[in-house]
């Protein structure tokens, strides 16, 4: 490859919610991004619409909360099962994000959302478009090649051809992605359960439900095993069966009558005027990567791991991993943090698509406390963390308090003049907290500043402890600091015997760089 300097630090391929979450984060963390996507558009199909609690913490601190929740539905966060949709609910179960959702209070500052997809990627492109991120639709990518120092891909729009260089490439693009057959890797199938056939429709069915709607409203009975999912807050919803093109079941088959007469059918409503808008087929399977990482390219969203529904995990698990690599990116694309931290992205992230998409395809789902640790029980371990923690959340439920490798708990503060969660406090930034006693670490802090962006928040002078929560939950006894990453996970916990030096080790560490010496 010629020598050439990159025009872009990041360029990520495919505009879904991974996508973009990718970009938004390196964006905002300062990496100059461009993100591409062969469709024209964003998704014109409601496709995922449960945005777990994690996501919506992103979605608050990015400032997006509000705009998320303006298109999404208020239904319960359950699944009814009848015999018709319009029939009496013979049973219904809670779903990912609703189980225990009274006690998310004391763990969040927010809560689930089902918004459709097709609602969050303009509010995610336009707010990537206000940092100032690039953003391409009709471009395919054709080719890649690396070495050492850069990425050179090219691209195809309106039949023509044109070679664009990055540092850094991500591959966004789906299960079938383009980028990840590119650079060789492969896919290992998990397991699935057939093929489905998704009917996207309008249609006045709130007026004939008896009661409530749900998120999910399973039919049983004649006719076979169906579901219906409201999708959107203009009466859209998705009716979803078993597809069986073994059987010779073809797409061009389920023609607008047949659509209608089973909606109708499985409504429990003979003349229900029904606008069918799309149909699409989709396999009930989950699959894996067999790497995430292939030399300067990354993989995100379902080109890392592919999920059934069960758990509302894949979607999420995306953005999560978007918000995990996009700092680290943006970090190494100003200097700031050594090559080595991207490659904990494989480290920290490739263990939890696994473990998400492995439990997807349990029947009957996640039990309900470790339905919450797909929010808040993940525990990275890494390179870039303290090391010595055994990863024990991953299997036990939400965290509670500071661990390295978790997200930093949730506390009420006054920061700024303004109450915030330390969620929102946290989000974006190196930060390094500590009690009413941890004062020389503000003076340890100014030491490094000249080289890494590290602030320090100490309790009761910059910031206030409005509930006792953040002393408790951060272990702030005496001297004792906690070190928390741009994506809001502790790195560090650190006793205040020596801030000098243990700060060094803690941020070469968590930096991917070589400890300056303390004199």
């Amino acid at each position: 490859m010629t020598a050439t300097t990159p025009a872009y630090d990041v360029l990520v391929v495919g505009a879904g919610p991974s996508g973009l979450a990718t970009a938004v984060a390196a964006t905002r963390a300062g990496a100059r991004v461009l993100v591409v996507d062969r469709h024209a558009r964003t998704s014109i199909f409601p496709k995922a619409t449960g945005l777990r609690p994690r996501t919506m913490e992103l979605m608050r601190a990015w400032g997006l909360e509000e705009q998320v929740r303006a298109g999404a539905q208020d239904l319960i966060v359950a699944a009814a099962l009848s015999t018709t949709l319009t029939g009496p609910v013979l049973e219904a179960f809670p779903l990912a994000g609703g189980a225990g959702t009274d006690d998310l209070a004391s763990l969040s500052p927010t809560t689930f959302a089902l918004a459709p997809q097709d609602h969050l990627e303009p509010v995610l492109l336009a707010h990537l478009r206000s940092l100032g991120g690039e953003v391409r639709f009709g471009v395919e990518v054709i080719d890649l090649v690396q070495d050492h120092d850069e990425v050179a891909i090219r691209l195809r729009a309106d039949g023509e051809d044109q070679t664009v260089v990055a540092r850094w490439v991500v591959g966004a693009d789906g299960a079938n992605s383009t980028v990840r057959g590119l650079v060789g890797l492969g896919v290992q199938h998990l397991g699935d359960e057939g093929e489905h056939l998704a009917t996207l429709f309008r249609a006045d069915l709130a007026r004939h439900l008896p009661g409530d709607r749900y998120g999910l409203h399973l039919i049983v009975g004649d006719g076979g095993f169906r579901v219906f999912a409201p999708s959107g807050i203009d009466g859209r919803w998705v009716f979803d069966r078993e597809f069986h093109p073994e059987q010779g079941d073809t797409v061009a088959a389920w023609t607008t009558e047949r659509a209608v007469g089973a909606i109708r059918e499985s409504a429990g409503v003979p003349d229900l005027e029904v606008d069918v808008l799309g149909v699409f087929p989709w396999c009930f399977g989950a699959a894996v990567a067999t790497e995430i990482e292939a030399g300067r390219v990354f993989l995100v969203g379902d080109a890392a791991h592919r999920t059934t529904p069960r758990g509302a995990t894949g979607m999420n698990t995306g953005i999560a991993d978007g918000h995990n690599l996009g700092w680290k990116l943006g970090w190494a694309a100003r200097g700031l943090a050594g090559q080595s931290l991207l490659s904990t992205y494989s480290e920290e992230r490739y263990p939890v698509g696994l473990q998400n998409a492995l439990q997807s395809l349990e029947e009957g789902g996640p039990e309900n406390e470790r339905d919450l640790s797909h929010d808040f029980g993940v525990v990275y371990v890494s390179e870039a963390v303290q090391p010595g923690i055994d990863p024990v959340a991953l299997q036990h439920g939400a965290v509670t308090m500071a661990t390295p490798g978790a997200r930093a708990p949730h506390a009420w503060v006054s920061y700024d003049g303004h109450r915030l969660s330390t969620v929102d406090m946290l989000e974006g930034r190196l930060t390094l907290v500590t009690g009413p006693e941890g004062g020389a670490w503000r003076l340890a802090g100014a030491t490094v500043r000249h080289r890494v962006p590290l602030e320090v928040r100490v309790v009761g002078e910059d910031v206030l402890d409005l509930d006792g929560d953040l002393v408790d939950r951060f272990r702030l006894t005496g001297p004792a600091a906690v070190l928390v990453r741009p994506d809001g996970h502790v790195a560090w916990m650190l006793p205040g015997t020596e801030p000098g030096p243990e700060l060094e080790e803690a941020l070469a560490t968590v930096l991917g760089r070589d400890p300056v010496p303390v004199s």
